[in-house]
Order: structure tokens, then C-alpha cells, then sequence
């Protein structure tokens, strides 16, 4: 008996539909959650610059092809707390784009333009999704500016009333209308944002994961944790080890999912050359790992190795500000002064443009490196894989 034939007409209607992810296996679900270090602050800009650069661009030569970033489609990520803008998509297959958009000045057309930004969730994803033949779903949860002692406090953890009447007292010295109740509805609510935002992904998660099959489900597979600046600056917070060591225990129970493997992402900035705030609060962060509770399903990821050291520029930047100096002290009449902004221009942005281009942003978010965040990425699932044994 011979096979039936397709028609013609129907065999390239075949042939031009999308194909179809094929989905093996439950979703391996992964919360990012932290500050603007877990959002990414890095222009996709520096990674073009990582890529023209024949010593650098193996390192992320496969995010690239024809000249198009690529898209995975088997690793997918949900941003659902933000605009939805061309340059800041919501949720999609994994690519650049799911950090904070970057504006930019070419040093030398003066022409502003905004693009992409990038954060871990590339370099956790890439690895995660070479792991797994099953579907990878990156939930990421992050917004600037938090602390773990604030708005990120967990349940059990919560200020008791003494600290509060201190905390609200500093307040008010900003905002007097301000009450203890008002007040006190801030704590944790990030916390709180965190389930929220985990819950109504995972209720509508064929939504973000094409091919979604019900039988199959998908597995809560691990935290990410990248924060801290916000509670090691101003006076640091000598309590965090615990107050993280509560929010993991917290958000394992209100996740009903005991013993969730939980990764801690290293402060990493100044890299292996920190000062006495940074080694303090590392030491902090460390410690919630080490806890014997916690053998075996917390792991501590080491991202300092990744610094972008030969970006800092401070001697440059000081004997730039020392002839800027010089140029501002004199007098308005005088022909050889250079306006301001001028000045910056062609001594700084233009003058170390083949460096500043691997940058975009301060020191506090890593020099705005791309490929550093990359790599912090991949250094935190890799921790994650290590519980794993692997």
C-alpha cells in the first residue's frame, strides 16, 4: 500500500509555519530575585565591544550568530514588573534584553541612543539550558535600591517595635506625615512581590513556555540571590546573615518547597583587591551558606574573579578631574577655557574611547560590563549545578 501523499499546496504551508518546541520533561523553574545588580545594568554595546576584541570574544562568541544575538528556545525568561518597551520585553526566549535599557553618546557623532541592557540571567540561562534537555523558565523578580533589612525582610525576621519607633523617627526626619503603620507596610514588601510575582507566572505558565504540557508540569528548581549593596553601605547591617538565613527558610515554606537549592551571589565588587566593607559583608553572606542547616542546598557563588579590573580607571579619572579643575577655576573671558561639557568630551569620553567602551555604567554595578555580568551569571548556576554534585 502506498503512503498517502501531501499535496503540494500543504507541504509548504508545512514548511513556512514556526517550528515547535518540543518539551521533554517538566519546566525547570528558576526565581531571580535581588537589587539592580540581579536586574543588570550593562549596555548590549559592551558586549559588542567583548566581541570585537580577538583576546575576549570566545568568551561569548555563542550569543551571537549571522550578525543577530540569538534566541534560545529552550530557555525562556518573565520580567512581568516593568513597562513593556521594544528595548524591554516582559518575557521571551532567552536573549539581551531583560536588564535595564542603557542610554549611550558615541564620544565622537555626539548622537544619543538607548539600548538593550543585560544582566545574570544570560550566563545563568546559557548554562542552565546546556544542562537540561528540559525547558528552562527564569522568573526574575529584581528592582534597584532594596534591602534585605527593608523591603525584602522576611516574615520571620520582622522589626519589633522598638526598632520600628527608631526606624520611623530617622523617616520622618524626610517625611514627617509619616506613620508607624505606613511605615511598617514597607517591610517585606518586596518579599512579598517576589510570591506574587512567582505565582502569577506559574499560573499562566503556557503563557511564557510554548509547548507547554500540562502532564508534564514543571519543577521549582532553584533561588537565585544576587543583592546586598543596600545593606552593606550607610552603616551596613550587622544582622543580614540572619535576616537572609530567615528568608530562605521563609521562602521555602511560602513556596511550599522544602529545601529548595538556594545559590547566594558574591559581592563582588573591587574583586580580589575589596576593602574592609566589602570583606565584611562577603564574610556575611558566606556564612548563610556555611550554616550547617543549610550542607548541601545553599551554595555561596563566587563572582569576584570577574571585576573588570582593567575598566576601573581610577588614575585616569583623577588626573582627568585635576585638569578639569584647572580649566574651571578660570575666568569666563579667559580664551583658552573649554565649557564644562566640552572639556569632558574630548578629554575623557573621546580621549579613552577604545576603553569606555567596554563600560556603561559606575563602579556599583560593575562598571555596566556585560561580559562580567555574563559571567557572574554563569558562575551562579554553576553553584547551583555544584549541589547537584555536578
Amino acid at each position: 500500500m502506498r503512503p498517502a501523499r501531501i499535496p503540494l499546496c500543504a507541504l509548504i504551508t508545512l514548511l513556512l509555519l514556526p517550528p515547535v518546541v518540543a518539551v521533554a520533561g517538566p519546566v525547570k523553574v528558576f526565581i531571580l530575585s535581588g537589587q539592580s545588580n540581579m536586574e543588570g545594568k550593562a549596555s548590549v554595546k559592551t558586549l559588542d565591544a567583548v566581541l570585537g576584541d580577538p583576546a575576549q570574544r570566545d568568551k561569548i562568541a555563542h550569543l551571537k550568530k549571522d550578525g543577530e544575538w540569538v534566541k534560545r528556545e529552550d530557555v525562556f525568561v518573565t520580567y512581568l514588573d516593568r513597562e513593556e518597551t521594544p528595548l524591554t520585553p516582559r518575557y521571551g526566549p532567552l536573549s539581551i534584553g531583560f536588564g535595564s535599557p542603557v542610554g549611550h553618546r558615541d564620544p565622537f557623532t555626539r548622537e544619543r541612543s538607548r539600548h538593550p541592557g543585560v544582566g545574570p540571567e544570560l550566563g545563568i540561562g546559557w548554562v542552565l539550558g546546556e544542562r537540561f534537555d528540559e525547558p528552562v523558565l527564569l522568573i526574575k523578580a529584581a528592582w534597584g535600591g532594596r534591602a534585605l533589612k527593608a523591603t525584602f525582610r522576611p516574615p520571620s525576621a520582622m522589626p519589633g517595635e522598638a526598632e520600628m519607633k527608631e526606624r520611623l523617627m530617622q523617616a520622618q526626619k524626610k517625611t514627617p506625615t509619616l506613620t508607624l503603620d505606613e511605615l511598617a507596610k514597607t517591610y517585606g514588601s518586596d518579599y512579598r512581590k517576589v510570591l506574587s510575582e512567582t505565582k502569577r507566572v506559574l499560573d499562566n505558565i503556557e503563557q511564557y513556555v510554548p509547548g507547554y504540557n500540562e502532564e508534564d508540569g514543571y519543577e521549582l528548581a532553584g533561588f537565585i540571590w544576587f543583592q546586598g549593596w543596600n545593606d552593606m553601605v550607610g552603616g551596613g547591617n550587622p544582622a543580614y546573615t540572619e535576616q537572609l538565613a530567615c528568608f530562605i527558610r521563609d521562602m521555602r515554606r511560602n513556596l511550599d518547597a522544602p529545601g529548595l537549592p538556594f545559590v547566594i551571589g558574591e559581592m563582588g565588587n573591587s574583586g580580589d583587591k575589596p576593602n574592609e566593607t566589602v570583606t565584611g559583608f562577603r564574610a556575611q553572606q558566606k556564612a548563610v551558606a556555611e550554616m550547617p542547616e543549610f550542607k548541601g542546598n545553599v551554595a555561596y557563588a563566587k563572582t569576584a574573579s570577574y571585576w573588570p579590573s582593567s575598566l576601573e580607571m581610577k588614575q585616569e579619572w583623577d588626573a582627568f578631574r585635576k585638569l578639569a579643575r584647572a580649566n574651571e577655576s578660570k575666568s569666563e573671558d579667559d580664551p583658552t577655557r573649554i565649557k564644562p561639557s566640552e572639556f569632558y568630551l574630548v578629554n575623557w569620553e573621546q580621549k579613552y574611547a577604545d576603553r569606555l567602551k567596554f563600560r556603561s555604567d559606575r563602579p556599583y554595578h560593575y562598571m555596566g560590563s556585560g561580559l562580567c555580568y555574563y559571567q557572574m551569571g554563569e558562575s551562579m548556576a554553576r553553584a547551583w549545578l555544584g549541589l547537584r554534585g555536578e
